[in-house]
């Protein structure tokens, strides 16, 4: 792949990675052992020459125990791409005291390999973006591929390319070459692994181009650009909290009501701090036109879309609009304010006319996704919505496994038990705020606010739960709901833990009382911004008045 969106977007990953590190038994023998082919040894000085040229740490292992191999996996997590040899033989693998002919009927052969892949797409891991690359002297590759297929039933495997995949980590096999200065002829016969052999000085393009493929998105690049830039600003951040400030930071939490509040000023002016390196290097303009351009080059067909009316059933008769780069980038990057205006000045042209294009128009202000995907993406638009948009609204994204969430403002919740009169789920959203949502003491029995929360199907709704249910706010004054808590030692409230689910439980004398599931916790601008629109409507003046002197006040 050699687009002008994939070249920069390889830059960016580029300047990203940083560590790579290889696990290989064999990785510092001087000189082989008899019997020994050389294409299983692997120069660990030659490798690490050649990822120095590339500005990248290279660290290779050459394990003598399994306590080696957990260190390992340790330091695995903390890589940017893991290289690991197939065949590991440690000399702990075998029983002590064992028959020795015995001990060699035992195939050890991806035994350790195995399970440190395993701890990679772990739950605990499964979110973490790795790249693997299993690089070997063994000439089975097809067999190894299937081998780690069968760890795990989500791992999906492309067997021309030799890749599995499951989450965010992607794995590679590979064949270490036999002759690094010429041809590796082993694999003559087979044309389907011959193109699979790897010399050293092959490894650093091969890996940033894998890693490239999966990153090589828009919002993806500015991570990677970010996370970049706070790497390289690291002294600049560690300056700017000098030690020397704990004096004025003692001084100021002795100073507060609630002294713990001190801890969460730093949290805030740490986050401020990143914020603010960012913006002054600019990283949010690093998504250019350019790149736009050429993403849409890249990634977008010239596909006739069906016109729609408001309904979203296809005009009759039927009409299409050729979804080309020049219209969209036309419209991404008019000077007009009005967003409808925008669209219709846009869509006319395309249309029967403006009355065509205004009720075209309004099916795309739900569904406007369906100008930036191709139509063999139609069944993955709501999923990525989806996640657009819990990435913009939704709090808890990096909710530490067996971390408990706090109630508190902005926490939704689900029912346990069903609208008697409607029989759909019923959930609510706490407008509690902050600062009475913590500090509750011991023998208090907390009362917090809710405000409930209807499932929308195909109206309005006001954010989405991860599972894609759409939420509808109910706001009326009259709707909201006191429910009463326990806190814990801590002085909040928190939920019990069942079948990996989070359970708030309401203080009440019966087991079979209301609970209620844990579903997400909005950003706090948002969750502010429901209490403001409630206070609103609680500061309405209702009254009886003479209708001629109130027409007359409102003309």
């Amino acid at each position: 792949m050699s687009s002008a969106f994939f070249n920069k977007s390889k830059n960016i990953a580029n300047e990203f990675i940083q560590s790579i590190v290889f696990l290989d038994d064999k990785a510092y023998l001087k000189e082989n052992t008899e019997g020994q082919e050389v294409v299983n040894d692997l120069d660990a000085y030659e490798i690490s020459k050649i990822f120095a040229k590339e500005k990248k740490i290279c660290a290779v292992y050459d394990p003598e125990n399994e306590e080696d191999i957990l260190n390992f996996k340790e330091i695995s997590i903390k890589a940017d791409i893991i290289i690991l040899d197939w065949f590991i033989d440690l000399s702990e693998s075998v029983s002590d005291g064992g028959d020795e002919e015995d001990a060699d009927d035992i195939d050890i052969r991806g035994k350790y390999t195995l399970d440190i892949i395993s701890s990679l797409i772990n739950r605990d891991n499964s979110e973490k973006l790795k790249i693997v690359l299993v690089y070997t002297g063994e000439t089975n590759l097809i067999e190894i591929s299937q081998k780690i297929h069968d760890l795990d039933p989500n791992l999906s495997l492309d067997n021309d390319d030799l890749k599995l995949q499951t989450a965010k980590t992607t794995i590679y096999i590979r064949a270490k070459s036999n002759n690094q200065d010429g041809e590796d002829t082993r694999f003559n016969h087979l044309p389907n692994i011959k193109d699979k052999v790897l010399k050293y000085i092959e490894l650093p393009a091969f890996l940033l181009d894998r890693f490239t493929e999966v990153t090589s998105g828009l919002l993806s690049n500015f991570a990677l650009k970010s996370l970049s830039t706070l790497r390289n600003n690291t002294s600049k951040i560690l300056g700017l909290y000098d030690k020397d400030l704990d004096h004025a930071f003692l001084e100021h939490k002795s100073s507060i009501p609630n002294q713990e509040d001190a801890e969460n000023l730093i949290l805030e002016v740490f986050k401020d701090s990143i914020g603010d390196l960012l913006y002054y290097k600019n990283v949010h303009k690093s998504i250019t036109k350019t790149d736009i351009t050429t993403w849409i080059s890249t990634k977008l067909l010239n596909e006739s879309k069906s016109i729609k009316n408001a309904e979203g059933m296809n005009v009759n008769p039927s009409r299409n609009i050729m979804r080309s780069r020049n219209f969209l980038i036309d419209l991404l990057y008019s000077k007009e304010t009005d967003v409808e205006k925008r669209f219709i000045e846009k869509l006319v042209p395309h249309c029967s006319g403006k009355k065509q294009a205004d009720s075209y128009y309004k099916y795309l202000k739900v569904n406007n996704i369906d100008l930036f995907i191709n139509n063999s993406q139609n069944s993955e638009k709501g999923e990525i919505l989806n996640k657009f948009a819990a990435l913009t609204h939704h709090k808890n994204v990096f909710l530490p496994r067996g971390m408990k969430p706090v109630l508190s403002l902005g926490t939704v919740l689900k029912s346990n038990k069903k609208d008697k009169i409607t029989d759909k789920d019923k959930y609510y959203i706490c407008i509690q705020q902050k600062c009475d949502s913590v500090r509750i003491k011991d023998d208090e029995d907390r009362k917090f606010l809710f405000l409930p929360l209807t499932e929308s199907k195909t109206g309005k709704f006001n954010f989405i739960a991860n599972d894609g249910t759409k939420l509808q706010l109910e706001s009326k004054s009259y709707s909201i709901r006191t429910l009463k808590f326990k806190s814990n030692k801590e002085g909040v409230v928190v939920p019990k833990k069942k079948n990996d689910k989070f359970y708030f439980e309401q203080i009440y004398k019966s087991r079979t009382d209301e609970k209620l599931e844990w579903i997400l916790d909005l950003k706090d601008l948002h969750s502010q911004r429901i209490v403001a629109d409630y206070a609103a409507i609680l500061s309405r003046v209702g009254l009886d008045e003479s209708e001629w002197l109130r027409k007359a006040g409102s003309k």
